[in-house]
């Protein structure tokens, strides 16, 4: 049996999660990787980025939609850095995305998810980018939800922590806004995590804690 890692919230940093990957030891085909949406923007390689996830998909892992992908569908025709296929294909691939995925006990998802609304009726806008209806309001639901979007540190935590609180775990730890990016291994509660700042300074520890494992 192969472990559950997830990613959330890689804002072009493709290169970082290339390191945590293989700093955890990720198992292509093995490990069920799930990543959880905003590949691009407000980091150095969007473009890149893109391409690895695309080949993490091949390989196995599950990628989901979040906002940022929803805006580059009504933006990528603008660009002019790149050419006409290439655009396609990425539009393509972005649009096949899937907004929401369940393992195990988790359910996956960009941003969250809107009390009361059956997961089949919610709304493209309210998976990728709900914030205090769904942060606020405790979830009745069988699933502990795995989000990103909110970045940890607005939840006036240390911007390296992960945030857990009734049934939902927070893991966007906020590489779009200069701080970590963070890989969670569900399996076994462990994390690998990186300052965008310090890339060369992969850290380990409990999901939960600072202590080391």
């Amino acid at each position: 049996m192969g472990r559950l890692l997830a990613v959330s919230d890689i804002h072009g940093y493709g290169h970082l999660l290339k390191e945590l990957l293989n700093a955890a030891g990720y198992r292509a085909y093995r490990d069920q990787l799930v990543l959880l949406g905003d590949y691009v923007n407000k980091g150095p390689d969007s473009w890149g980025t893109l391409q690895l996830v695309d080949e993490l998909t091949q390989q196995g892992a599950i990628a989901l939609q979040g906002n940022n992908e929803r805006k580059w569908l009504k933006c990528m025709h603008n660009s002019d850095s790149v050419s006409p296929d290439k655009i396609q294909f990425y539009r393509n691939f972005l649009d096949r995305l899937p907004l929401f995925f369940i393992s195990e006990s988790y359910l996956f998802v960009h941003a969250g998810i809107r009390p009361g609304v059956p997961l089949g009726f919610q709304t493209p806008e309210d998976l990728t980018e709900i914030r205090q209806p769904f942060l606020e309001s405790p979830m009745d639901s069988r699933y502990t939800i795995i989000f990103g979007h909110t970045s940890t540190f607005r939840f006036h935590i240390p911007p390296w922590q992960i945030w857990s609180g009734d049934g939902k775990l927070g893991i966007d730890t906020g590489a779009g806004h200069g701080h970590f990016l963070t890989l969670v291994d569900l399996t076994n509660q462990v994390r690998w995590y990186v300052s965008v700042q310090q890339p060369l300074n992969i850290q380990f520890d409990s999901l939960l804690g600072n202590e080391s494992v």
